[in-house]
C-alpha cells in the first residue's frame, strides 16, 4: 500500500474513533451503531501501522472502551431505577420539576 494512501486510512480510522468517543460522551447511542461499521471497515483498509500509529490507535480505542462501559452502567442503573415502584423527580426543558412513575402505566413519557 502506498504510503499516502495509508496516511489517508489512518487519519480515516483516528477520525472515526474521535467521532465515536464524541458520540458516547454526547449521548447520542444511535450513531455507534454505523460507526462501528465504519471503523471496522476502516482498520481493514488501514493496513500495518508503524509504533505510533498502534499506540494512537490504542490509546484512542482505549478510552473508547472506557466510555462504552461507563454508558452500559448508566443504562443499566437507569433501568433499575425505573423497574422501583416508587416515583422519582426530574426537570424538563424550561427546567420544571415534574414526577414521574415507574407504577403509572399511563401515558409514556420521553425521559
Amino acid at each position: 500500500m502506498r504510503w499516502e494512501a495509508q496516511k489517508m486510512n489512518f487519519e480515516q480510522l483516528e477520525g472515526l474513533l474521535q467521532q465515536t468517543r464524541n458520540a458516547l460522551l454526547e449521548g447520542d447511542l444511535t450513531a455507534l451503531d454505523v460507526l462501528a461499521m465504519e471503523t471496522e471497515a476502516a482498520l481493514e483498509n488501514t493496513g500495518a501501522l508503524d509504533e505510533k500509529g498502534l499506540d494512537r490507535v490504542r490509546l484512542l480505542a482505549g478510552e473508547n472502551a472506557t466510555l462504552i462501559e461507563a454508558a452500559l452502567r448508566g443504562v443499566a442503573a437507569a433501568k433499575e431505577r425505573l423497574s422501583r415502584p416508587e416515583a422519582f423527580s426530574t426537570y424538563d426543558s424550561q427546567g420544571q420539576r415534574g414526577l414521574i412513575s415507574s407504577a403509572d402505566p399511563g401515558k409514556p413519557r420521553r425521559i
